[in-house]
């Protein structure tokens, strides 16, 4: 951003850029090497035979435990696949958002939502040329829970655990909760609209705070919010498979440009709409919204710059 800040010094007061909307992907990658799963199921003193009834064992375990946390704390917990008819059609971060906001919930657990959707896992069957049973890693669908909460330092975030063998953890964190939560510890005055940050007292303190958010020693973070969902992870270490292995998945890198005023901000609106209009799809304006199309959408999404005479 540093030419559009030196061609509109006398507009902007500066710009402030850091990893946003993050996802972290936890893998238990013992388990995908190859017979890998089989060994870790014979440690457990678990047959192929009798996989089936240990998986829905585990899957159960899996499942009490994250409703258990929110029952414990008053929490609801919901099942997305029968809530409402207008309820469903919210997406599961603005439903808990809305949960959060109807109860007051500042802090801790806001709710827990259940939800079958598609996975990699293992299933056992027989291989056609042995008539052995074999352990394979396919496709399928199965039950995922998202605990949803407000942590004291990273915010609205959610957790979610796969129920069913291999147990991918997926956490998601925002980063600009976090950072007006490090200025509000710091005492630094902020205006904030949504998701974007328009002023800060101390802009060269908040960027600072933000190289430290990029640096933080995130295995040891995320592995203590998979402890919370994964109660099997103490027997999995205890069998020689060590943890999981976390891989970004999925950021952004945000940047709020601060304007002196709306004023200034309304005399280059124009020139950025067209440029953002020409130079970016559909599908990008749905990204920056938190938006992604739907498999079962039917209508088109649209950009349109023409210009039409007035009158």
């Amino acid at each position: 951003m540093g030419a559009f800040e030196d061609l509109h010094q006398h507009r902007v007061t500066g710009s402030l850029a850091m990893f946003d909307r993050m996802i972290f992907k936890g893998h238990l990658t013992a388990l995908y090497k190859q017979d890998g799963a089989r060994c870790f199921l014979w440690s457990q003193g678990v047959a192929l035979k009798d996989f089936t009834e240990y998986a829905k064992a585990t899957t159960e375990r899996i499942a009490n435990n994250a409703r258990k946390l929110a029952t414990d704390a008053g929490r609801p917990v919901i099942s997305f696949d029968h809530v409402k008819t207008r309820d469903r059609l919210l997406h599961k971060d603005e439903l808990a958002k809305s949960i959060a906001e109807r109860d007051g919930i500042n802090e801790g657990i806001v709710c827990l939502i259940s939800a079958v959707e598609s996975c990699y896992s293992f299933q056992v069957r027989k291989r056609n040329q042995t008539g052995k049973l074999e352990l394979f890693r396919r496709e399928r669908k199965c039950l995922h829970h998202y605990l949803y909460l407000i942590d004291p330092e990273f915010g609205f975030m959610h957790i979610r655990i796969q129920g069913w063998i291999p147990y991918e953890c997926q956490i998601y964190i925002n980063g600009r909760e976090w950072l007006a939560r490090q200025l509000d510890k710091a005492n630094i005055g902020y205006v904030r609209w949504d998701n974007a940050l328009l002023a800060i007292d101390n802009l060269d303190k908040a960027c600072l705070l933000c190289e430290r958010f990029a640096h933080k020693a995130w295995p040891r973070v995320l592995n203590a919010f998979a402890r919370r969902l994964n109660p099997l992870l103490p027997a999995i270490a205890a069998a020689g498979y060590g943890g999981y292995y976390w891989v970004l998945d999925q950021a952004e890198i945000a940047t709020d440009v601060m304007f002196t005023n709306r004023a200034k901000l309304l005399e280059v609106w124009p020139d950025l709409v067209r440029h953002a209009a020409l130079n970016m799809s559909s599908e990008d304006v749905l990204g920056f919204l938190g938006r992604k199309l739907h498999p079962s959408l039917q209508a088109q999404v649209v950009t349109d710059a023409k210009r039409r005479p007035q009158g």
